[in-house]
């Protein structure tokens, strides 16, 4: 498959998985809602860039669910640090966040493309799965 072809390909990847999310999404901040009021917070997709020695970069985007709470420093100038809490509830008593559609995927991004740990098709067929 030559470079365009595979480009167009990795776009519609792409657009396809952030449609699904941003379905997800508006469910994620309804719960993000109720518990913030602990000092919590869920995000879908966490994200790591490592410099390669070459100077390039990679994208890693991991799908599931990843506690956070954020911390204000007030040193001149306010800056807000996400700490994160690790993928299990914080608390016991919390209610039971939204399940994930995408929860696994996870998309490498470099200059090559785009990879992803699942083919289309797997993740068409999970979330039809999980919608019946």
């Amino acid at each position: 498959m030559n470079k365009e072809k595979q480009k167009l390909k990795n776009m519609t990847v792409l657009r396809t998985i952030n449609e699904i999310i941003s379905n997800y999404t508006q469910k994620i901040y309804e719960y993000n809602n109720i518990v913030r009021k602990k000092g919590y917070y869920l995000k879908p997709v966490h994200i790591v860039v490592k410099k390669r020695r070459d100077g390039s970069r990679v994208k890693y985007y991991y799908y599931g669910r990843y506690w956070y709470r954020i911390e204000i420093r007030r040193n001149g100038s306010s800056k807000i640090k996400w700490i994160y809490l690790g993928k299990e509830k914080p608390e016991k008593d919390l209610p039971d966040p939204p399940e994930n559609p995408l929860e696994g995927l996870v998309i490498r991004v470099d200059n090559e493309g785009v990879s992803l740990n699942k083919s289309l098709h797997e993740i068409m067929r999970l979330l039809k799965k999980k919608s019946n």
